[in-house]
């Protein structure tokens, strides 16, 4: 019987550590860390909302010719704001994220899916909803 439970308890550990960490992180905004030489992004632009909310559109990349597409926003406003947001992109990286309170200095990502990037004529696009009001921006 404790051997059953063991492996039970295994295998639940294991789903956890596997499942933990997805390719995408839609339907949550997510921390960002645009650091590294993976990260192609536009400038930051104003949200027509607001002067102090800024946001710009990125694409990551890796080794094995897979991307996915980010709507990052910052908050230099000095109130909360509610914020919504999707990606999409031609070779099929999407996502949407709850509408969510993004507070005061802080920044967060909305990405999409992973999946097989191709280099041709491509496009990627992001929404993103302030307080009701929605930005667009096709790169």
């Amino acid at each position: 019987m404790r051997l059953k439970a063991l492996a039970v308890a295994a295998a639940a550990a294991g789903a956890l550590a596997f499942g933990a960490v997805p390719a995408d992180a839609a339907p949550y905004w997510q921390t960002v860390n645009t650091g590294s030489s993976d990260w192609f992004c536009t400038a930051y632009k104003h949200h027509s909302v607001s002067d102090h909310v800024n946001w710009k559109v990125c694409e990551v990349t890796n080794a094995n010719n897979d991307a996915q597409v980010v709507v990052i926003v910052q908050n230099a406003a000095s109130t909360a704001i509610t914020i919504g947001g999707s990606v999409r992109s031609s070779y099929g990286s999407a996502g949407e994220c709850f509408t969510s309170t993004l507070n005061p200095g802080f920044t967060r990502g909305c990405y999409g899916q992973t999946v097989r990037y191709s280099s041709d004529a491509w496009w990627i696009q992001g929404t993103l909803t302030v307080n009701g009001v929605k930005d667009i921006w096709t790169s």
